[in-house]
């Protein structure tokens, strides 16, 4: 696959002070990777479009700006390409959760 070096580095599922919950991605390979009409996706099939051009071996946090996309209880986290395909997925549990901290993968 064009895409498999994209990771689910972590992500702030329960925000503090009306911030954005986020999902923290890292570039993997030697290249950079178009994010342009990929995809964020929760295991209630909620999709949430991202767009960015991520560096090679770089970090990037996408805020979530759906009130309440993940839940707080466990949910999945599910990134697809600009086709649909599922590129990489994590889940966490109720457990992982703390407000305004980073659950990482």
């Amino acid at each position: 696959m064009e895409d498999d070096s994209i990771r689910i580095a972590g992500a702030v599922v329960l925000t503090e002070d009306g911030n954005y919950e986020t999902v923290t991605l890292l570039n993997a390979s030697n290249r950079a990777i178009d994010l342009t009409g990929w995809i964020i996706a929760n295991k209630a099939k909620q999709k949430y479009k991202i767009q960015g051009i991520i560096e090679p071996g770089q970090f990037m946090s996408i805020p979530i700006t759906e009130p309440a996309f993940f839940r707080d209880k466990g949910d999945i986290i599910t990134l697809l390409d600009r086709n649909g395909l599922k590129v990489t997925g994590v889940s966490y549990t109720k457990q992982q959760v703390k407000p305004g901290w980073t659950i990482l993968f």
